[in-house]
């Protein structure tokens, strides 16, 4: 068996090498632009069916067909106002599918809004059902989160809301105005509900602080947690005869998340962070004994955890740091993954999906430097079969070499990055492009990335810092970025660019920095606050004006007192001077350089006044500044119309500025 997977790995290898020619200087920015042609691949349980995510122009659909054949069997269109988010498979004969729609909040009152809801595709019939949509007093809810897929119910799931629960409740809700929580009538609840007919039956009940719940396979809670920011205090229930009964609790204000039970059934296993500074994964006894390590001495963060498709165990972990690796909980599942991996030794693997049997499992092959490719591995016949190519418009195309790499900022603190280099090109006297994530608390992954790709192929080395604030290095190097925008944050941004100057990799007169979210706002901060550092600037659906940002906060969770006190940690007060001048907005005069300035009108994370704001306090100076309005466009960039604009926008922008 291992030949045969050794064979197949060797037409993996020359299916992922066919970049042997060289990149062309005119190869489109839609090659980059579109969204992958086919994403999220999911198994039936019974191995028979496939399931993906297709894009072909501007028009999105979901594709159900046979797995041996590959004759479709359903096609369902994705209308122009929804965004199609995940896949999954509720039985053989239901696929559920999530999307989300940008409107005003209940009662129009409230600013935009970004809502989710399930649709159960029933594929014999094709019809759908959104699920938990409507439901007696329940006539509206924010939305719903899938808690368990699966029950020895059939044709049932398990979701939860954060809805109200009279209408007495709706009425108190109107007259905030503001987020439903403020409201003592919104509660968290929790459904059993019919993928058939879409209705749903209440099975718990919380209050306004309930934040997850566990279910076993039945159905049925045994867990749940809630969030009590005023004291800081965080609590784990189980459930018993006598009721909801806490057994484990927190007032340090921090929190963890659930991920299921235990494959024993005796404990709830969530990730959180540990004594020694990492975010490890912790198992919660269920008669309150206490929570074990299962992860000591890993010196790592958990960044994700794997849950075994149909028991919904957790069956491995994601540790993060610059290159992230798998850690096993569970033998078979590491057999299995090590298996498919070395049919693929010349790509990063993710095995995903699988059949009920074990006998199926759909792979997804990709690195930095290859775009994904998904495949149907079969072990009774030990053959890897290519179900399609993420974005077939880049074969043939050499793409960026990637290193890891750590340098020193100014307080000797090491700080890992990505740099990019440009294909057939030495690593000297390069113009360079900085590419600051979003976030703050997230980080780079070693996967395919297509805008620092489309920028490598233009011909800019490309930086990505993991800068102090970033998550998968470590509490310390996470809270170190707290109430550091502007600041210690910029600093490592700063201190990378420097360094790659004095690497003799970048040339200093040949320098952009470009960003997107919280990267807008480092992009900005840059040219107002290191004015000689940078050539230019572009901000796509970016942070200006800090205490703005902070009161948008507030009145788009309305009294919801976690977030805004994450904010209010994150950023500061909005009253404070430092929070003040730390917003480019504020020192529009110090920038030099060009700006550019991309912002989607559909955003609500980032509202599209930061932007306009900014650029008109830049033409108010008299500053060269662009703002173009990506129109039916979310904070994700979630269109592939408005993607190919972005990155052809930029790529004028650079070429201007860098040439």
């Amino acid at each position: 068996m291992i030949r045969s997977l050794l064979r197949t790995g060797v037409v993996a290898a020359a299916l992922l090498g066919v970049c042997a020619q060289a990149a062309a200087p005119t190869v489109p920015a839609a090659a980059f632009a579109v969204l992958p042609q086919i994403s999220d691949v999911q198994l039936s349980p019974d191995g028979r069916l496939l399931a993906w995510r297709e894009q072909a122009g501007l028009d999105v659909q979901v594709v159900v067909c046979d797995a041996s054949s590959r004759a479709r069997r359903q096609t369902l269109p994705i209308e122009s106002m929804m965004t199609l988010r995940s896949l999954l498979w509720a039985d053989d004969s239901t696929l559920l599918v999530s999307v989300s729609e940008v409107k005003a909040g209940p009662e129009g009152v409230t600013p935009l809004y970004t809502y989710f809801r399930t649709l159960a595709l029933d594929v014999a019939t094709g019809r759908t059902r959104v699920l938990l949509m409507s439901d007696g007093a329940r006539a509206w809810v924010t939305g719903s989160t899938l808690i368990a897929w699966k029950t020895a119910v059939p044709h049932t799931v398990v979701m939860a809301t954060f809805d109200y629960s009279s209408d007495a409740a709706r009425s108190e809700a109107s007259s905030y105005g503001t987020d439903p929580r403020a409201a003592s009538g919104w509660v968290g609840a929790l459904f059993q509900v019919d993928t058939r007919t879409g209705k749903g039956k209440l099975i718990d009940e919380g209050d306004r602080y309930s934040d997850q719940w566990v279910v076993n396979a039945d159905g049925a809670p045994v867990a749940r947690s809630e969030w009590h920011p005023a004291k800081s205090q965080y609590v784990i229930e189980a459930r018993t005869r006598a009721g909801w009964q806490p057994i484990f609790e927190r007032d340090d204000g921090e929190r963890l998340s659930l991920y299921g039970l235990g494959s024993d059934g005796k404990s709830v296993i969530a990730a959180g962070p540990d004594g020694e500074g990492w975010m490890t994964l912790w198992a919660v006894a269920l008669d309150g004994s206490g929570a074990k390590d299962l992860l000591p001495g890993a010196s790592a963060d958990v960044v994700d955890v794997i849950a075994d498709r149909f028991s919904a165990a957790p069956v491995g972990v994601d540790l993060g740091g610059i290159g992230s690796r798998i850690h096993w909980l569970d033998p078979a599942a590491e057999a299995r993954y090590d298996a498919v991996a070395r049919a693929f030794p010349a790509g990063s693997v993710d095995v995903y999906s699988r059949s009920q049997d074990g006998s199926r499992v759909v792979a997804e092959v990709d690195d930095r430097t290859h775009p994904p490719v998904f495949y149907l591995y079969d072990f009774n016949t030990q053959r890897a079969d290519v179900i399609g190519e993420a974005y077939p418009g880049l074969d043939h195309v050499t793409l960026g070499a990637v290193r890891s790499i750590t340098y020193a900022a100014r307080d000797g603190t090491v700080i890992p990055a990505y740099l990019t280099l440009p294909p057939g090109r030495a690593p000297k006297d390069l113009p360079m492009v900085v590419l600051p994530h979003g976030g703050p608390e997230s980080h780079d992954i070693p996967d395919f990335d297509w805008l620092a790709q489309f920028l490598a192929v233009r011909g800019y080395a490309v930086l990505q810092p993991e800068f102090r604030g970033s998550t998968g290095f470590g509490e310390a190097f996470r809270l170190a970025g707290r109430a550091q925008w502007g600041g210690r944050m910029q600093d490592d941004v700063t201190d990378g660019v420097k360094a790659m100057i004095r690497q003799g990799i970048a040339d200093r007169r040949r320098i952009c920095i470009v960003g997107a979210s919280y990267g807008g706002y480092a992009a900005l901060a840059g040219a107002a606050f290191t004015p000689d550092l940078y050539a230019c600037a572009v901000s796509i659906n970016g942070v200006s004006d800090l205490p703005a940002l902070l009161r948008y906060e507030k009145a788009h969770s309305g009294s919801r007192p976690d977030t805004v006190i994450y904010w209010k940690e994150e950023i500061g007060s909005p009253f404070d001077s430092k929070v003040i001048d730390r917003s480019p907005v504020n020192a529009a005069a110090a920038i030099d350089a060009p700006v550019l300035l991309l912002h989607a009108v559909d955003d609500t994370i980032v509202p599209i006044a930061q932007s306009q704001e900014m650029a008109s306090a830049l033409a108010a100076l008299g500053k060269s500044v662009s703002l173009v309005k990506l129109e039916g466009e979310d904070h994700w960039l979630s269109n592939a119309a408005t993607r190919r604009e972005v990155l052809e926008d930029t790529d004028r922008f650079l070429r201007r500025y860098l040439q």
